[in-house]
This record gives C-alpha cells, sequence and structure tokens, in this order.
C-alpha cells in the first residue's frame, strides 16, 4: 500500500498536540516494512520543528512542497496511477486523482467556537474542504465526533471513526531519588510539591486569567508555566507584584524534564473550556499528578472520575479542590484511578488503529 503523509504541520509550528500527533503516527508506520511512506514538507523550515528534529527517513522519500499560504490554499499535485492513502497533517487536498484516496483527522472545533470572523472562514474553509473531499474521518475523541455532526454532514459514503490520541511512556511515576531530577529542580531554585502546573497555550478558552487571579488571591501557592511562549505585557500586568515572585516560567522541555515536573506538582491545573482531547491531562494522571480540570465534556469524556473537577470559575470551587490536595486519602485513590485510566490511552493503540483505518479504507475504495 502507498501511503502519502502530508507534513505541513512542521513547518507551521514548533510543537503541540497536533505536531505530537504527526510524530508518533510517522514513527509507527515507518516500522510497518510492507508499507510504501512517501513524505511531503517543505525542507526550509521544518526543522524549526521539535518533533520533525526526531525523525530520519530517506531523502528519496521526501516530495518537497511549498506550506506558504497560497500553497494552503492550493490543491496538491501527485502523480499516480495506483490507489494510495493521503493524510494531510493540516487539512491539505489532493487535485483531481482518482486514485487518492484522502483522510482527516478532526482534532477539534475551536476555530468554530472561539476564533474572530476572518481566522475562522479561512481555517473552516480549510477544514471543510479537507472533509468533503477525503473518504475516512478521524475524530480524536467522542466529543469531536458529536462537533462534526453539529457543524457537518457527514456524507454516505464516507466512513468516520473515533481513534484517542495516545500518551507517551516518557511518562510515569517516578519511585525512588533522582539526581538527574535534583538537578533540574536546583536549576529553577524550586521544591518539590510546593507547586501547581499550568501547562500549554494561554488563548481565551484556556482561561489562563483564573489562573493568575488564583495565584494573586492565594499567597501560599506558587506557580509553574511550560510551554506556550514567552507571557505578554497584557499577562504580565495581571499579576500583582507578590505572585510575580512565586512564578517560574520553563518554556521549552523534554519529555524526561516534563516528567520531574508533573511527578513532583502539587497538581496540574487545567481550566480550559474545550479541549479536541487534552493530553496533559493523561500524561499528568500517568505520573501520578493529580488534575484539576474544568467540568466539561470532553474532561469527563477523558479524565472520568480520576480529576478533581471546578464547578466553576469561582475563588470558591478553586478553595474547595486546594481542600481536596489536603486530603492524603483522597490524593491516594485519585492518583490510583488516574494510572487505571491512563493505561486506555497510549500511541501504539492510537496509530495501530489509524493504520488499520487506511488498510479498510484501501480495501474499500
Amino acid at each position: 500500500m502507498k501511503i502519502y503523509l502530508d507534513n505541513i504541520i512542521f513547518s507551521h509550528v514548533k510543537n503541540g498536540g497536533v505536531s505530537n500527533y504527526w510524530y508518533e503516527l510517522i514513527s509507527y508506520l515507518e516500522n510497518q516494512t510492507n508499507e510504501n511512506i512517501f513524505f511531503l514538507e517543505n525542507g526550509h523550515n521544518v526543522y524549526q520543528n521539535f518533533h520533525r528534529t526526531k525523525l530520519k527517513f530517506p531523502e528519496d522519500k521526501i516530495i518537497q512542497k511549498n506550506s506558504d499560504l497560497i500553497s494552503r490554499i492550493n490543491k496538491i499535485k501527485i502523480h499516480e496511477n495506483e490507489k494510495f492513502i493521503f493524510h494531510s497533517s493540516y487539512y491539505r487536498t489532493l487535485s483531481n486523482n482518482k486514485f487518492g484516496i484522502e483522510v482527516s483527522t478532526i482534532h477539534d472545533f475551536i476555530h468554530s467556537y472561539y476564533s474572530s470572523f476572518l481566522k475562522k472562514k479561512f481555517h473552516n474553509y480549510l477544514k471543510f474542504n479537507s472533509l468533503n473531499n477525503s473518504k475516512g474521518i478521524i475524530c480524536i475523541s467522542e466529543n469531536t465526533f458529536k462537533d462534526l455532526k453539529k457543524f457537518y454532514k457527514v456524507k454516505k459514503d464516507q466512513k468516520v471513526e473515533i481513534i484517542y490520541n495516545g500518551v507517551s511512556n516518557d511518562f510515569y511515576s517516578i519511585k525512588s531519588e533522582n539526581t538527574n531530577q535534583n538537578i533540574f529542580f536546583k536549576r529553577y531554585n524550586l521544591q518539590k510539591k510546593e507547586y501547581l502546573l499550568y501547562i500549554g497555550g494561554r488563548t481565551s478558552y484556556k482561561n489562563f486569567n483564573y489562573v493568575i487571579s488564583m495565584l494573586n488571591e492565594n499567597k501560599n501557592l506558587k506557580l509553574v508555566i511550560v510551554g506556550g511562549g514567552f507571557l505578554s505585557k497584557e499577562e504580565l500586568s495581571l499579576f500583582n507584584k507578590d505572585s510575580l515572585s512565586r512564578l517560574t516560567i520553563m518554556n521549552s522541555l523534554e519529555n524526561d524534564e516534563l516528567n520531574f515536573v508533573y511527578n513532583n506538582a502539587k497538581a496540574l491545573l487545567y481550566p480550559s473550556s474545550y479541549e479536541g482531547f487534552g493530553i496533559p491531562i493523561i500524561e499528568a494522571m500517568k505520573a501520578e499528578c493529580p488534575v484539576i480540570v474544568l467540568d466539561t465534556p470532553i474532561s469527563r469524556e477523558i479524565a472520568s472520575n480520576g480529576a478533581i473537577y471546578l464547578n466553576n470559575l469561582t475563588l470558591n470551587s478553586f478553595k474547595d479542590s486546594l481542600l481536596k490536595l489536603e486530603n492524603n486519602q483522597f490524593i491516594s485513590e485519585i492518583k490510583e484511578l488516574g494510572i487505571e485510566i491512563s493505561k486506555k490511552y497510549s500511541w501504539e493503540k492510537c496509530t495501530k488503529q489509524t493504520h488499520e483505518f487506511y488498510k479498510n479504507l484501501y480495501e474499500t475504495y
């Protein structure tokens, strides 16, 4: 089976969930010796991406394609006279090739809910054009599938499958003293179990402003932020002087370092109003880090009864969560639940199911 993978995501982001997903998919497929895989990418800027630097595949398997704005709108030309699978990492489509079987992975509908008018129009043009051309559609959660049915009418000849994201085995509970871990925390002048952890982007629906306000209100708390880039002037202005002194920013970490941070946090604070999946939730659970999340359909689907839920974004709800963190028996139970829940999600399972989906499409069309 010939498979063409469009690596456009590597040219547009330095890191993130979609990039991680694409890296794991390529890593699995590259080990399937009976598959003939080609990669479309712009060789000039893909190595800005954290995950792309970890991948190695033969130069003769790379097809150079631009990834600028015009190239994102224009359809991809692939010269083939036999059946092949085409899967783009970020909503590019084929140009009139009757042999191509297109696949789209839908991670979320954030732009449909939260983006500005022009950004939503452009993004949805790409997404729904990709959906219209796809024979196979992958949704990364039941909640994303519900949103798909809300925003798009699935055709009779399209196959849709829910394939959950995975989580890396780099995340686990550290049971014994670790020299590298101690060196890491000395570098940041942090004590173990003294901080709450916030991970990822800080756009509006992530409710980072709520995190800041809780830090301002609770003078005994420290906060560690991982990823998301440098804080803007506007964000910095929301912190009071005292809370800024209790803030540590770690912009880019390797997985082993991030595992240190999970293992030694009081909890992961993840108050996002919307996610397609929410990989950090499961990473934290695997590392036996308690998780505080906003009570939403996706957090209930993914975290089940293994998380501490904020009923709303208020001070009282946050105080209730902090009280639960002081209950040793409760924390022990929720850690055990988190470990069991995290076992449901693996990249091996995700990528194997995606490969099976390809084969099913290939045999059907």
